[in-house]
C-alpha cells in the first residue's frame, strides 16, 4: 500500500538550463592548474596534488553508486583529466562504437581562438570524444572520437587512458596531447571551452549521465561548453566565482510539510580550508528568514557531503533564495553560490 505521508520532490541543480548556457559561458567558470610534477599515468590519482576538482551527481538517491569527481591539470604537452567514481559495479559491456553506453566519460573541448571560441558548430580545434576504463568488467581502457563530419579528417594522436579499481569504485586518468590542436599554444592565462560528462551504468547500458558545466546542449554545440582558464597554481583567494562547481548543490522539497533539504559535495580543492559552510534562506527582499549550519560527513573515496535543512511552514508563499557561503578560519569568504526556490504558490502572495 503506498505511503502518502511525505512525498518528496527532488530538484537537482547540477547543470545549467539550456536557455541560461549562452549567458553563463561568456564568463570564466573554472580553472585548470599547471601540474607541478610529471604524472605517472597509472590510473591511481596519487600525484594529482593541486588539481581543480569538480564533484558531480550530488543529491543522487544512489550517490554511493553514482558520485564522482573530475580533476583537471595541464602542462606544456598535455591536458589531463582525472576521475574518481563511486561505483559498485564498474563495467562497460557496450561495443567500441558505443563507448558512451556504460561506465564512461564523454569529453568536450574547444581550443579555438578569438571570436571562434564558443562558436556554434563543431570544427577544427574542437573535440567530442568518449573513453571508458573498462572492457566488460576488466580494466581495459578504450577511447573513440565521435563520428561527426567535422571530425572526418581528425586523427587523434597520443591520447591515453589509465585506470584502477578500488574498494568503492574506480579511478581513471586521461591524457590528451595539445599537439592534436596545432592552432592552440597552452600557456598561463589562456581560456578554453570544456565539459566532462560522467556516464553511469549498473553493469549494463547507460542509465545515468551528468555534466560538470553544461548539459545535453553540449552534444549539439560547443557554445554550451564552460569556459575555464589555464593557471599556474590555485589561488584560494580567487575561487569565489566558482561556487557552482566547487559547491555543487541538490535541493529536495517536501510536498506535504514545508521542509527544504540541501546536500552539497564540498570540492577537495577547498575542503581543507573551509572552516564553516552555512546556508541561508532569503526572501524576495533579501532578508534572512532561516539559517542552517548543517553538518559535514566524509564518505568512502574522500567525498565530503554537507547537509542542511530549512523549515518553511511559517513563511508566506513566494520565491526564496538559498545562499551557501563557505568561509575560512578567519571568516573570509572562499566561495559561495545562490539558487532560487519556490515555496507554496507564489501567485497567492500577490
Amino acid at each position: 500500500m503506498p505511503c502518502w505521508k511525505l512525498p518528496i520532490l527532488l530538484v537537482t541543480l547540477g547543470a545549467f538550463l539550456p536557455g541560461a548556457a549562452s549567458a553563463q559561458e561568456k564568463s570564466v567558470v573554472g580553472v585548470i592548474p599547471k601540474a607541478q610534477k610529471p604524472l605517472k599515468m597509472d590510473g591511481k590519482l596519487t600525484d594529482w596534488d593541486g588539481a581543480f576538482v569538480t564533484p558531480v551527481h550530488v543529491g543522487h538517491p544512489d550517490f554511493a553508486n553514482r558520485g564522482g569527481q573530475f580533476l583537471y591539470l595541464w602542462d606544456e604537452k598535455n591536458l589531463y583529466i582525472g576521475l574518481k567514481c563511486l561505483d559498485q559495479k564498474p563495467a562497460h559491456v557496450g561495443n567500441d562504437n558505443e563507448l558512451y553506453n556504460g561506465d564512461a566519460v564523454e569529453f568536450y573541448l574547444d581550443t579555438r581562438r578569438g571570436d571562434k571560441l564558443g562558436a556554434a558548430p563543431f570544427g577544427p580545434g574542437t573535440l567530442h570524444m568518449f573513453y571508458t576504463a573498462f572492457t566488460k568488467t576488466d580494466v581495459k581502457p578504450r577511447l573513440r572520437v565521435r563520428d561527426l563530419p567535422a571530425f572526418k579528417d581528425f586523427k587523434l594522436q597520443g591520447a591515453e587512458v589509465a585506470a584502477a579499481k578500488t574498494a568503492w569504485g574506480y579511478t581513471a586518468e586521461f591524457k590528451l596531447p595539445w599537439a592534436n590542436f596545432p592552432d592552440f599554444a597552452p600557456k598561463i592565462g589562456e581560456i578554453i571551452g570544456i565539459d566532462c560528462e560522467l556516464c553511469s551504468s549498473d553493469g549494463g547500458p547507460r542509465v545515468d549521465r551528468t555534466f560538470v558545466y553544461s548539459g545535453p546542449a553540449a552534444v549539439g554545440s560547443p557554445s554550451a561548453f564552460g569556459r575555464v582558464q589555464l593557471v599556474d597554481k590555485i589561488d584560494l583567494g580567487s575561487l569565489r566565482p566558482y561556487g557552482r562547481v566547487l559547491l555543487p548543490l541538490s535541493l529536495a522539497k517536501s510536498a506535504n510539510y514545508a521542509w527544504l533539504y540541501g546536500t552539497v559535495c564540498v570540492s577537495p580543492t577547498i575542503e581543507a580550508s573551509v572552516a564553516k559552510l552555512e546556508g541561508k534562506l532569503l526572501d524576495a527582499g533579501g532578508k534572512v528568514r532561516k539559517t542552517a549550519t548543517g553538518s559535514r560527513k566524509t564518505q568512502d573515496g574522500g567525498f565530503t557531503l554537507w547537509t542542511g535543512s530549512w523549515e518553511m511552514f511559517d513563511l508566506p508563499p513566494g520565491v526564496y533564495t538559498v545562499e551557501l557561503v563557505a568561509t575560512d578560519k578567519a571568516g573570509g569568504v572562499i566561495t559561495s553560490r545562490t539558487e532560487k526556490v519556490i515555496h507554496g504558490n507564489p501567485s497567492l502572495a500577490k
